[in-house]
């Protein structure tokens, strides 16, 4: 089961805790390089002493790296999340601050 999680930063940490983030997916990412690697070996048959291709371990292996890679995208894609939300929020507050103040008109105005 998967479960959100959330907490806060303060604005200026936005963009340093995503990297952070980013890298949380780094055992992911070297446990894809290396089943990567490794899969195309074990279904050329290279990791055998016989010329017999070990066809139900290729299609585990690729399993497992089919879950890294999900996991990896499932990662950067909540980081996408998180900077496209800061960075909507970061010229929200670049508009309002060049937006001239509203006024309210007074009671003399207003009649």
């Amino acid at each position: 089961m998967r479960v959100k999680l959330s907490y806060t930063v303060d604005e200026e940490d936005v963009l340093t805790e995503t990297a952070k983030i980013v890298n949380l997916a780094s055992d992911d990412m070297q446990q894809a390089i290396s089943l990567f690697n490794e899969i195309q070996g074990i279904l050329r048959g290279e990791n055998s002493d016989s010329d017999h291709v070990d066809v139900a371990l290729g299609l585990e292996m690729i399993d497992e790296y089919r879950k890294a890679l999900f996991n990896i995208d499932t990662r950067l894609s909540e980081v996408v999340d998180i900077i496209e939300s800061f960075e909507e929020y970061s010229r929200e507050k670049k508009r309002a601050a060049t937006r001239p103040p509203e006024t309210t008109p007074t009671k003399a105005e207003s009649k």
